[in-house]
């Protein structure tokens, strides 16, 4: 990666709402609506992060249905082990090590 991808991607992880959608796409893909209700965001509000992180090249989206769905671009999603995970970018990384299950028990 280069200084300026590098920059972009830092840039990217520097604001709260975007690493606590990071975070919770490390449980698997999810959509805007699933995000939204499980990090207690506004819909519009993570609409506007995920294409933040998309265009950062932190995650990538399909198209399922009438939904799109995210989930963290392999690239640089490392699986340490069940507990600890970690962003790679190969100039640096970010560690979730304090990573719980955050979806929603289905009741």
């Amino acid at each position: 990666m280069d200084s300026q991808e590098c920059a972009k991607v830092l840039k990217a992880l520097a604001d709260n709402t975007r690493l606590r959608i990071l975070e919770y796409l490390f449980n698997g893909e999810s959509s805007v609506s699933e995000i939204s209700d499980n990090i207690n965001a506004d819909f519009s509000q993570v609409s506007h992060h995920l294409g933040v992180l998309r265009n950062s090249g932190l995650v990538i989206d399909k198209k399922d249905g009438k939904f799109v769905m995210y989930k963290l671009h392999p690239v640089f999603y490392k699986q340490k082990n069940k507990r600890r995970k970690v962003l790679d970018f190969n100039c640096c990384s970010v560690e979730f090590s304090q990573l719980i299950d955050m979806r929603k028990k289905e009741t």
